[in-house]
């Protein structure tokens, strides 16, 4: 997959419009029209601008393969996301269930989950 389809694919999977992208990049709307027909290329702080708003790595950008690889970092704060929420939910259900405070069972989930994702990725890289 080239970079223009692999551009297009990620904005419309984060439910962006072209002008919003060009907006977080501080371009035209034909700038990211030209860059998704595959008529041009963005420079390369543009590239790295793009990478960080769809986190994503740079090299799966531009390489001519099928995956887009996620950056490792925001792996783990998906998986401490859902770790939050879930430590927020059993808080709201369970306030008698040792601790009554509905933040530290978001926090403690919460780093329980970035701890997970932190060792699923070292697992994945060996």
């Amino acid at each position: 997959m080239k970079f223009a389809e692999k551009l297009k694919k990620l904005r419309i999977s984060n439910e962006m419009l072209q002008e919003n992208l060009a907006e977080l990049l501080n371009v035209s709307r034909s700038a990211i029209a030209k860059w998704e027909n595959a008529n041009g290329m963005p420079d390369l702080d543009n590239l790295k601008m793009i990478a960080s708003i769809f986190d994503v790595t740079i090299d799966s950008l531009i390489r001519d393969e099928e995956d887009i690889e996620t950056t490792e970092e925001g792996f783990c704060f998906k998986i401490a996301g859902a770790g939050v929420g879930v430590g927020l939910v059993l808080g709201f259900l369970f306030p008698d269930f040792g601790v009554n405070n509905m933040g530290a069972w978001g926090l403690g989930l919460g780093i329980i989950g970035y701890i997970i994702g932190y060792v699923i990725i070292q697992i994945k890289n060996k």
